[in-house]
């Protein structure tokens, strides 16, 4: 399928791939321009976004939402700002056809913020940071490690934009990424509006921040800190000489595992920057 065969008032999601992140938008069709389509802006801060699509790091792509079908998707689209009697708009022009893709893994976006988690009835609440969301689920990060909790109900609860957030869920994963670092992975019960609402205006936010500013390198070094060790980390961690203080990974009944870190290397201590972000001291 072509790019301009899509009609008018066609839902879509603009997808901007920039610094290693990804950031969604919804948008939609206002007609077709010759062989490009004119489509709604991004707007941030009431102003609308404005790129190069073929330069500055930025890579654009663009989904078309179906009705009981799996979305289309146009990588590396080129965008260029029209202005017309009616308002402004982006020209979208792509090279080739379109692909038929599955989204089932939905877009997660980083938070780092502090939040409380009730899990269970019958636990009392714990404080969280809020590690991320999507329209199909969220993870949080607690200091406590909480034996039989998969499949176990859970409510998160946070503030930001001077609103408040529930969000209803069952948790599916647990992985221990450092001492008093655990990362608790949980399936939305139900779509939530407010949700979807808070990603859109969440992200709008990290787009409008200034990359040399104190706050977005304190969200860049939390990110970091609270990123789920893959292989690569493992092993890492694995081959570090061994010391008194060692302590080896342990496996559980639950078939979850727990990484220790090392508490002391010689004379070298290690800090918790889980703690002391949650301290707001400085790392």
């Amino acid at each position: 399928m072509l790019l301009q065969e899509m009609t008018e008032d066609n839902n879509l999601i603009i997808e901007l791939s920039m610094n290693r992140q990804k950031y969604e938008f919804p948008s939609k069709v206002i007609r077709k321009v010759n062989q490009s389509v004119l489509v709604e802006p991004i707007r941030i801060n009431g102003k609308i976004l404005s790129f190069n699509s073929s330069g500055g790091g930025i890579t654009v792509s663009v989904y078309m939402i179906r009705d009981s079908k799996p979305p289309m998707l146009w990588k590396g689209v080129a965008v260029n700002s029209i202005r017309e009697d009616n308002g402004t708009f982006y020209k979208i022009t792509a090279n080739g056809e379109g692909f038929e893709v599955n989204r089932r893994g939905a877009f997660r976006l980083f938070i780092g913020i502090s939040g409380v988690a009730q899990l269970g009835t019958n636990r009392k609440a714990v404080d969280v940071i809020v590690k991320d969301v999507s329209e199909s689920g969220f993870s949080f990060v607690g200091m406590e490690d909480m034996d039989n909790v998969i499949n176990m109900p859970v409510r998160l609860v946070f503030a930001d934009f001077n609103q408040n957030y529930s969000l209803m869920g069952i948790i599916v994963r647990k992985v221990v990424i450092g001492e008093n670092k655990i990362v608790y992975g949980c399936r939305l019960g139900v779509r939530n509006a407010n949700l979807e609402q808070y990603i859109s205006q969440k992200q709008r936010q990290m787009l409008s921040m200034n990359h040399g500013n104190s706050a977005f390198q304190n969200k860049e070094i939390l990110e970091k800190a609270l990123k789920e060790p893959g292989r690569a980390d493992r092993t890492a961690q694995e081959q570090e000489p061994d010391d008194k203080n060692y302590k080896k990974k342990q496996i559980k009944n639950d078939g979850t595992y727990k990484e220790r870190d090392i508490n002391k290397v010689g004379k070298t201590e290690r800090r918790d920057i889980f703690r002391d972000t949650l301290e707001r001291k400085k790392v």
